[in-house]
């Protein structure tokens, strides 16, 4: 039963509450249609005679304004529960699962990448690279067949993304994607997260994401298997700094990339930052960023069997995509539910045509007086 509605209906706030408020509408209205029935409107002291009469057969069947309201009850729950046309897949012949896991400590302001003649901040510039990446532009084919993730880090991990197809509602978890302490792109307070760089967690927390590597997505998809090449991309411009916390020992990241490496994840690092100095003019030269822990991104790639980049510009960071794409390829697929319009219209006129009945049924034959 539970696997059924999953398949077919995806309520949302707040429709989703307003279902359960349907729900238990339906004993509430038939809780008083048989309170009215247990306390008849004129009482007599014996009604032994009025037994003997019988009752009429619009007596007998009053049970059907409760009904109707019920069913009509039942109707609406259908519509809002946003009925799916369930089971469609899109068949991704030569995908692999790739995590993009993304630094979005305080540092990632640095305004030291240069995009359309004006200096950017590290993460506007990654951001736009990553765009170009996924769907395609300035020189890249864009990755159709791959699914994709997206997990974040500063202070803490976190998976702002699964593995998913639908490469349009990536797009735009990325473009909410902001440093903490900041909303489209300007700083409106300091925020401690901002102040760490949880390397180790985020490499645990992608990992585990790439760990089932389309599992789930690709069940019931005819012909369909689990993403056998898993890619991580690891971008940081900084170092190993995870919040100090006494009762717990942060993962140590190369160690962490060896449990990846053993699941057969192989992580491709780069170390973001330290290009030409956009505010130093046409004859800026290129400075190291002595923030980018170079050793240990490389000794992270080097425990999975990938590679470390340095990106500098734009078009460094272009070149991961010549390195994936010559990657073993499997067929993966996704199932995909959409809303089935028709359906949830149909619900409403039902609802609608049981309730008009109800009320003229209650108003003519069903009448009560008083």
């Amino acid at each position: 039963m539970m696997h059924f509605l999953r398949e077919h209906f995806a309520p949302q706030p707040p429709f989703g509450w307003l279902c359960i408020v349907l729900i238990l509408l339906i004993p509430v209205v038939w809780w008083r249609f048989l309170r009215e029935r247990s306390f008849p409107t004129v009482r007599f002291s014996s009604t032994d005679l009025l037994r003997s009469v019988g009752g009429s057969w619009a007596t007998r069947s009053r049970f059907t304004l409760p009904l109707l309201r019920s069913l009509a009850i039942v109707a609406m729950l259908v519509a809002l529960a946003r009925p799916q046309s369930g089971g469609e897949y899109i068949d991704a012949r030569k995908g692999i699962a790739i995590q993009m896991v993304l630094d979005v400590s305080g540092s990632m302001s640095e305004q030291d990448f240069v995009m359309n003649g004006r200096p950017v901040r590290r993460l506007d510039a990654v951001k736009q690279v990553f765009k170009d990446f996924v769907d395609g532009g300035e020189g890249l084919p864009g990755r159709e067949n791959d699914l994709i993730g997206m997990t974040t880090f500063a202070m803490y991990a976190d998976t702002v993304c699964p593995l998913t197809l639908d490469h349009a509602s990536l797009i735009n978890l990325l473009d909410e994607t902001e440093i903490p302490g900041w909303v489209d792109g300007r700083q409106v307070r300091e925020d401690q997260e901002a102040g760490y760089t949880s390397l180790g967690d985020a490499i645990v927390q992608a990992t585990d994401d790439l760990r089932r590597a389309g599992e789930q997505a690709v069940q019931g998809v005819p012909g369909a298997e689990a993403a056998k090449s898993r890619v991580m991309i690891l971008l940081t411009d900084g170092a190993d700094n995870p919040p100090p916390n006494p009762s717990l020992q942060p993962p140590d990241p190369v160690e962490a990339a060896k449990v990846a490496g053993q699941l057969g994840i192989k992580i491709y690092t780069i170390g973001a930052g330290g290009g030409a100095n956009p505010r130093g003019g046409m004859f800026a030269m290129l400075r190291p960023n002595r923030q980018v822990d170079e050793r240990t991104l490389t000794e992270i790639a080097n425990a999975t069997g990938g590679k470390y980049f340095r990106a500098t510009d734009m078009n460094s960071l272009k070149t991961i995509y010549e390195e994936i794409n010559r990657l073993e390829t499997r067929k993966t697929g996704e199932r995909t539910f959409r809303d089935d319009i028709e359906a949830a219209k149909i619900a409403m006129l039902v609802a609608l045509g049981l309730l008009s009945t109800e009320l003229l049924l209650a108003s003519t034959r069903f009448r009560r007086i008083p």
